[in-house]
This record gives C-alpha cells, sequence and structure tokens, in this order.
C-alpha cells in the first residue's frame, strides 16, 4: 500500500488542499466515514460529497480503488491513524491509498501519525505546506502546482 502525507500547521491549508486533490481526482464515491473508537464494527459509512471534505475522514473511490482521506490531523480529529485502518478493515473497507494530514507538531500523548503510517504503508511523499496568502490564493502558481504534483503521483500510483 502506498500513502501521501501532509504536515502543516493549523492554519496551513492542509484540509482544503485535501478537498481539492480529491474535487480534481473526480472521484465517483465519496463517503464520510463515522468511527465507533469504542467498538469499530459500528462505524458507518455516510455518503457524501467532494465539496464536504474538510477536517474528517473520508473513503473515496477513484478507478474502482479506495483512498482513505484523512483531510482533519489525527491529533485534530482526537483518533489515532492506526485506529482509522483499524476500524476500515473492522467494516471491510479494503483501502488502496492513503492520502493524510498531520500537523505540523503532535501534542497529544500517544499521536505518531508518520510512524503509523509507515507502518501501513510506503510514504510515497510527506509535504510540509505552508498557507498561501490573499483571498484568491487558488489561482497562485504555488496553489496549482502543489495540487497537480499530489494528483498525478495519486494517479500514478493508483
Amino acid at each position: 500500500m502506498k500513502s501521501i502525507l501532509i504536515i502543516g500547521t493549523a492554519d496551513a491549508g492542509k484540509s482544503t488542499t485535501m478537498r481539492e486533490v480529491c474535487r480534481r481526482l473526480k472521484p465517483t464515491n465519496v463517503y464520510k466515514l463515522l468511527p465507533d473508537t469504542k467498538i469499530h464494527k459500528n462505524s458507518t459509512l455516510q455518503d457524501s460529497d467532494v465539496e464536504k471534505i474538510f477536517n474528517d475522514t473520508f473513503i473515496i473511490k477513484i478507478k474502482e480503488k479506495l483512498i482513505l482521506v484523512v483531510a482533519g490531523a489525527p491529533t485534530e480529529q482526537r483518533i489515532r491513524l492506526k485506529i482509522l485502518i483499524e476500524i476500515c478493515i473492522e467494516i471491510n473497507i479494503e483501502i488502496s491509498f492513503f492520502l493524510v494530514s498531520k500537523r505540523l507538531t503532535e501534542r497529544i500523548s500517544g499521536f505518531d501519525t508518520v510512524t503509523e503510517l509507515a507502518d501501513k504503508s510506503q510514504i510515497l511523499l510527506s509535504k510540509r505546506i505552508y498557507r498561501i496568502s490573499g483571498e484568491k490564493f487558488m489561482d497562485e502558481k504555488e496553489w496549482n502546482e502543489r495540487i497537480d504534483s499530489i494528483v498525478t503521483l495519486i494517479n500514478k500510483n493508483i
């Protein structure tokens, strides 16, 4: 299995980056994962839309493959990546790729997203992102290069 890790501060644009990457991948299906951290098998998937990808965990379908999209950093969601992966296994979701965001520093005890991701996948890209200023940041060359490089890497490896 392969993965991409997006790292940034609270306001760096991790979730917005995730949503735009997913938008450009043009998924055939989008689901929001509603995790039950106590009884994993009680977790469910809710039909969603790519425009709703923000600060939560989603599963998108691309080329008949499922991608786990952790749009909100695990520390922000208060759920370790390891638990999200265990939930997917428990409810029979066969993930082919991980797209994970991570806070620059994980200050909550027990969280080690990089190690947990490396234990389950080959990290193809670990990218530190910074906030792009301005109201029209989506028109900036830096923004489009960021998104295009991630989309291209996923398409080559899914």
